[in-house]
């Protein structure tokens, strides 16, 4: 939906959610390396770890099914928080996110997210959209709010396209 002003009344709409829709190609494809760029000269801590990850034999030739789980890991198990007070970033702010603050929201925690799976050469991608809202039993109709609003990550696996991912 796009408006070509500010909302700032109720509004209301109709839709309906797939959730177990399946998106992107199944096969490996040239169309899939603009999701493995990164600039270059940023978050080099981040790009370090993934050598790192790469050189223990378990994860060497691994795959997006294999990978993700064990960075999922790394955040349950590494001392990380949300905070919606993280603070201003600086210029390599998956670096700071991994290793100096361990804090973030959920757009620092998926970007952090984004760039260390291309850094494994798993293709991923930033998602944004909303999550949650109240149900009001009266109308039947969902409240959203911008406090609703929510970042999460998508990863490419072979033979299932895109696939989320909320490392929140």
């Amino acid at each position: 939906w796009v408006s070509n002003r500010p909302v700032t009344d109720l509004l209301r709409y109709q839709a309906s959610s797939a959730t177990q829709f399946r998106h992107g190609p199944l096969q490996s494809s040239v169309a899939l390396q603009d999701f493995l760029a990164l600039p270059s000269g940023f978050n080099p801590r981040t790009l370090q770890l993934a050598q790192d990850i790469r050189r223990d034999p378990r994860f060497a030739a691994a795959r997006a099914d294999v990978l993700v789980p064990e960075v999922m890991r790394r955040l349950r198990e590494g001392g990380y928080r949300y905070t919606l007070e993280p603070g201003v970033f600086g210029q390599h702010t998956a670096d700071e996110f991994w290793f100096d603050r361990k804090e973030g929201f959920c757009e620092h925690i998926a970007s952090s997210f984004v760039i260390l799976m291309r850094a494994l050469d798993v293709p991923a991608r930033i998602v944004t959209g909303y999550q949650g809202g109240e149900f009001n039993a009266i109308d039947g109709f969902w409240t959203v709010r911008q406090r609703d609003a929510h970042a999460w990550a998508e990863v490419w696996q072979s033979g299932r396209g895109w696939v989320r991912v909320d490392p929140t």
